[in-house]
């Protein structure tokens, strides 16, 4: 997405500032997954111990639901031929 505002825009300040605009919301979004998924992590080894015995089983039901609902993340695709006028909110 920078590469796109540094070919779309006249000049460097106006090429970054669209890039925030573009990127903010979907930046937003993976440090909440990521504060989320930061607080799942048990505390204390006796924590760690339960959640190592139980684990394997739970990723093995929810491993396919998970992977297409973070879809978002992962599969994210840029563009190349949209104007960054028109680019949207970046995803």
């Amino acid at each position: 997405m920078l590469a796109k505002c540094l070919r779309d825009l006249p000049t460097t300040a106006e090429a970054f500032t669209a890039y925030e605009a573009l990127r903010r919301n979907r930046v937003e979004r993976v440090v909440a997954h990521g504060a989320r998924s930061s607080n799942l992590k048990a505390a204390g080894p006796v924590a760690r111990r339960l959640r190592d015995l139980v684990l394997p089983l739970f990723l093995a039901r929810v491993a396919a639901k998970s992977a297409e609902s973070l879809a978002w993340m992962h599969r994210y695709h840029v563009d190349w031929e949209a104007d960054t006028a028109t680019t949207g909110t970046g995803g």
